[in-house]
């Protein structure tokens, strides 16, 4: 099974891939150039890997839900003058102010992986290179309890990973999400699956959206939900045409 959460990307080619270690003068690691090859970045289905420490994400892991496509990786970063890191870095994933990436402790040299927590100060060498990183990586269920303060990304992984039910208590817990357009493109996709459980909790979800943040909510969104539930299997369509009056 591939590590990618499929999302369409096009796979990236040896010739982009070669620019770009070009423009950072250094190799990257063969693993992560094979995934690229599949799919130039995205979530990923595994989320976490463990560490020798504690960190600020718990006793033993730290988390991880997506890797970078090569227009994504990182090498400059602010807050990297607060922490002195030998070599050069270029960083792979972000979650506010922690990173992960590849540590090049010369130009020529294969690079380990290092985990940065930049606010704590924190540094660890989480995998001696990228195969070995990539095969400690395990998924655990992400606690949701606090899930509006996550990143959008994350949020995407979980729903990746879940089921009806687990998907219907994530969005209820974002019902006031100030996100509304991601909000509504989430319900859109759930729709576009075209399965009657997840077109009946997005119905759900949608009217009371609609009751509690009509005016928050984009009309070219609305009305594409609007023209989904026409043709989604178990939609009570006289209530979703007397709900669309209402809109209108």
């Amino acid at each position: 099974m591939t590590i990618w959460v499929e999302n369409g990307n096009k796979a990236a080619t040896e010739q982009a891939i070669h620019e770009k270690e070009t423009a950072l003068g250094l190799i990257l690691p063969a693993e992560y150039k094979q995934l690229l090859l599949k799919q130039n970045g995205g979530l990923i289905r595994k989320n976490h890997f463990p560490t020798t420490e504690p960190t600020s994400y718990g006793l033993d892991f730290a988390e991880i839900y997506y890797l970078a496509s090569l227009d994504e990786l990182l090498t400059d970063i602010p807050e990297q003058k607060e922490v002195d890191l030998a070599g050069k870095q270029v960083y792979f994933h972000r979650d506010e102010s922690r990173y992960i990436g590849f540590s090049y402790p010369d130009d020529a040299s294969q690079p380990s992986i290092i985990y940065v927590d930049f606010e704590t100060l924190q540094t660890l060498i989480v995998a001696e290179n990228m195969t070995t990183f990539l095969e400690a990586l395990y998924f655990s269920p992400f606690p949701i309890d606090f899930a509006e303060q996550f990143p959008v990304k994350k949020l995407e992984q979980i729903l990746a990973s879940s089921n009806v039910q687990k998907t219907k208590q994530l969005l209820e817990l974002l019902e006031d999400y100030s996100d509304k357009k991601w909000y509504l493109e989430t319900l859109i996709s759930l729709f576009e699956k075209q399965e009657i459980p997840y077109n009946l909790v997005a119905y759900s979800l949608f009217e009371n959206q609609l009751l509690y943040f009509r005016r928050k909510l984009a009309p070219n969104l609305v009305e594409r939900i609007f023209e989904l539930l026409k043709v989604s299997d178990g939609i009570n369509q006289e209530a979703a045409a007397a709900l669309y009056k209402e809109w209108n």
